[in-house]
């Protein structure tokens, strides 16, 4: 999905409001919907065939990555395994001694034209960090950003 920024200003807080309503669906899921949703996630595949629809695309920093659209990285044509970060339950690249971001910054440089110090915010748009395909992620504004979770980030009480 990507944001419109250019509609007239009702349609474009329809789209903002469409997202609030499918991160609220998503948060009605109990646990156990959820793993089975996830079973589906490119995350903990890695078989070497690809994926129904899915597309690689040489990551714009480095030519040795392929970065898939269904959130998977191959390093040297080499499906890599992925970790799931604890703490804020994104995935990195198992391998430390490759890439040190997590799995949907990657997916995001790749397919969504984010750059690095752009001031985007990436956005799960199901807020399930474990599904980085580009069906879930988008780039947001801080100020957007703040719309969807319902809070301002940045702003002090």
């Amino acid at each position: 999905m990507e944001l419109n920024r250019n509609k007239d200003r009702e349609e474009y807080l329809k789209d903002i409001f469409e997202l609030q309503q499918k991160l609220k669906e998503y948060e009605k899921l109990d646990e156990k919907e959820k793993e089975e949703l996830r079973k589906n996630y490119g995350a903990k595949n890695y078989s070497e065939n690809d994926l129904k629809g899915e597309i690689w695309k040489e990551y714009p920093r480095n030519p040795k990555y392929l970065i898939s659209n269904k959130g998977r990285v191959k390093y040297e044509g080499k499906i890599q395994k992925q970790k799931d970060d604890e703490k804020p339950h994104y995935f990195t690249l198992a391998d430390e001694s490759l890439l040190k971001y997590y799995i949907y910054e990657l997916v995001a440089f790749t397919f969504l034209g984010k750059d690095e110090n752009d001031g985007y915010h990436i956005h799960h748009i199901t807020n399930d960090g474990y599904d980085n395909s580009t069906d879930n992620l988008i780039l947001l504004t801080q100020y957007e950003h703040s719309l969807i979770h319902g809070f301002l980030i940045g702003r002090k009480r």
